[in-house]
C-alpha cells in the first residue's frame, strides 16, 4: 500500500467460534430468529430541500426508516436502512449510541444505511469532529446554511432519532424464529451505467444533438450515441427473505445497485422514490415487510426518469423479487458474526480544505450467516468496487451495499476511474484515486479472515 495508507485497526466484534458437523456448518446448526418494524420519519415540507434551498414543495409520498434485527440465540444484529440521502458518520453513531443504551446491542454490530433517495434530506449532523471541521458535508448545504438551527429541521432531528430508536425497539420484540432464502433476478433493463467510456480517437462526425441527456425531448436510454462504449453494470436483484416455519414470508431484503432518482429532479416534494414504491409493492405481492438496501450505485442511474418511472420501476421491480422468491433456496445456517475495519481514506486537495485534515475516518463492516456475507462500505461507491468484491469473496452469496456508516471519501471509485472524467470523480469526490481500492482491499481481508473463522 502506499504512504497514505494508516495503520489498519481490524476490530472483530460478537464472534463465537462454535465446532460445527462439518466445516461449513449443518443446516440446523444454529436456529436463526428476525423480527422487523417500519416507521414515518417524514420530515414537515417547510424543512429546506439541499437540492433549490428553498422549502420542499409538498410531499408526494411518506419517508420511512425500516429496521430488521437478526439473532442466532447468542449474538444480535440490527440492520437500519432510511429513506434519505445517506447514513453520515455523526448521525451513524448516533443511532448506535441510543440503541446500544437502550436494548444492550453491541454498538459494532448495529449497521445503518440510507437508499440514497434524493428527494429527502442527508442525514443530520448530531455532533462534530467526525469530518474535521466540516459539519454538514458541502453536497447538502450546497443552496443554503446549515439547518440545525433551523426550527422545522431541528425538530425532524429528534424525530428521526426518536422513529429509529423505536423501529429498532418494535423489531426486537417481534423476533420469531426463520429460515434463510436467496434468490435473484436480472434488472438491467431498469439501470444504465451514465459513465460511458468516450472514444479517444478515430470520430469523424457526430450526428448527436445538441444537449443530448435524459431531458432531452429524443432521448433514449437504450441507445448510447456519440461512439461511446458502456460502462460497467451490476444487472443483479437480489432478494433475501427471512421465512417462518409455515414458509410465509417475514422480512425480504431487497438489493440491487441503482440510484434513487426516477421522481428527481422533476419534482421538488418530498418523496421516497423507486425503492419505496418497490418496498410496498414487494411486500403486497409476497407478504410480510420488504426492506431496501442499495447497492454500489455511483454511476448507475434509473432507466428513465420522471413521476411515472417510478410506478413503473416499482412494478418492474416487484415483478422480478416475485419471481426471485418464487426460485429462492434455502441456506444452511451458521452463528452470526460481524467484523468491522475502520482505515483512513487519503483527501484531495479539496477535501483537505473542507475538513482541515488529510485523511477521513471510513468504516468498512462485514456481517456473515453461513453463505451468506452482507459487506457494507461507506460513501457513493461505484460499480467496479461491489464487483471487485464479489468476485474475491469465497462466500458464495456476497451482496455489497453502499452508502453505509458514513459518508468516506463520498463518490469512490477504482483508481482507473479517474482518466474518465466526470463530476464523479472530480468536484464529487474528496478523495485520493487510490481510495477504492484501499476500501476493496480492506474488505477482501475481512471476507478472507471471516471465511477462515468459518472453516474452522
Amino acid at each position: 500500500m502506499n504512504r497514505y495508507l494508516l495503520k489498519i485497526y481490524i476490530l472483530v466484534f460478537s464472534i463465537s467460534i462454535f465446532m460445527f458437523s462439518n466445516a461449513f456448518g449443518a443446516a440446523d446448526s444454529v436456529r436463526f430468529s428476525v423480527g422487523t418494524a417500519r416507521m414515518d420519519i417524514t420530515p414537515d415540507a417547510r424543512v429546506k430541500n439541499w437540492v433549490t434551498g428553498k422549502p420542499y414543495e409538498g410531499i408526494t409520498d411518506s419517508l420511512s426508516v425500516s429496521a430488521i434485527v437478526l439473532s442466532d440465540g447468542e449474538n444480535k444484529v440490527v440492520m437500519v436502512s432510511w429513506d434519505l440521502v445517506d447514513a453520515g458518520e455523526s448521525a451513524t453513531d448516533e443511532v448506535r449510541k441510543r440503541v446500544s443504551s437502550k436494548l444492550d446491542i453491541d454498538k459494532a454490530n448495529i449497521w445503518v444505511s440510507g437508499t440514497h433517495n434524493h428527494s429527502a434530506p442527508w442525514s443530520p449532523v448530531y455532533n462534530e469532529g467526525y469530518r474535521g471541521k466540516e459539519r454538514d458535508t458541502w453536497w447538502a448545504i450546497r443552496y443554503m446554511p446549515e439547518q440545525n438551527e433551523d426550527p422545522f429541521f431541528k425538530k425532524w432531528m429528534e424525530y428521526l432519532m426518536d422513529q429509529t430508536l423505536k423501529a429498532v425497539t418494535v423489531a426486537n420484540e417481534s423476533l420469531q424464529e426463520t429460515t434463510v432464502w436467496i434468490g435473484r433476478a436480472d434488472a438491467s433493463e431498469f439501470m444504465n451505467n451514465r459513465r460511458p467510456r468516450a472514444p479517444q480517437w478515430g470520430v469523424a462526425e457526430d450526428n448527436t444533438p445538441k444537449g443530448y441527456g435524459y431531458k432531452h425531448e429524443a432521448w433514449n436510454p437504450k441507445v448510447l450515441p456519440g461512439g461511446f462504449s458502456y460502462g460497467p453494470l451490476d444487472r443483479t436483484l437480489s432478494l433475501v427473505s427471512f421465512r417462518d416455519d409455515s414458509g410465509n414470508n417475514i422480512v425480504s431484503f431487497f438489493n440491487t445497485a441503482i440510484h434513487a432518482v426516477s421522481i428527481y429532479p422533476y419534482s421538488n416534494a418530498i418523496s421516497s422514490d423507486w425503492p419505496g414504491e418497490a418496498a410496498k409493492k414487494i411486500g403486497a405481492r409476497i407478504g410480510g415487510q420488504a426492506v431496501f438496501f442499495q447497492g454500489a450505485a455511483g454511476d448507475v442511474n434509473p432507466w428513465k426518469r420522471g413521476s411515472q418511472a417510478v410506478k413503473e420501476m416499482g412494478e418492474g421491480i416487484a415483478d422480478l423479487a416475485e419471481a426471485a422468491f418464487q426460485y429462492s433456496v434455502r441456506l444452511t445456517n451458521s452463528e452470526l458474526r460481524v467484523y468491522t475495519a475502520k482505515i483512513g481514506l487519503p483527501l484531495n486537495e479539496n477535501g483537505k480544505e473542507r475538513t482541515g485534515m488529510d485523511h477521513v475516518d471510513a468504516e468498512v463492516k462485514l456481517i456473515t450467516m453461513g453463505p451468506l456475507a452482507f459487506v457494507s462500505l461507506p460513501g457513493e461507491p461505484l460499480t467496479d468496487l461491489g464487483k471487485s468484491i464479489r468476485e474475491h469473496s469465497s462466500f458464495p452469496q456476497t451482496i455489497v451495499l453502499g452508502y453505509s456508516n458514513g459518508n468516506g471519501v463520498h463518490y469512490v471509485g477504482m483508481p482507473c476511474e479517474q482518466k474518465f472524467g466526470g463530476y464523479e470523480m472530480t468536484m464529487g469526490t474528496v478523495g485520493e484515486k487510490e481510495a477504492g481500492i484501499m476500501l476493496v482491499e480492506t474488505a477482501n481481508r475481512l471476507l478472507d479472515q471471516a471465511y477462515e473463522d468459518v472453516k474452522k
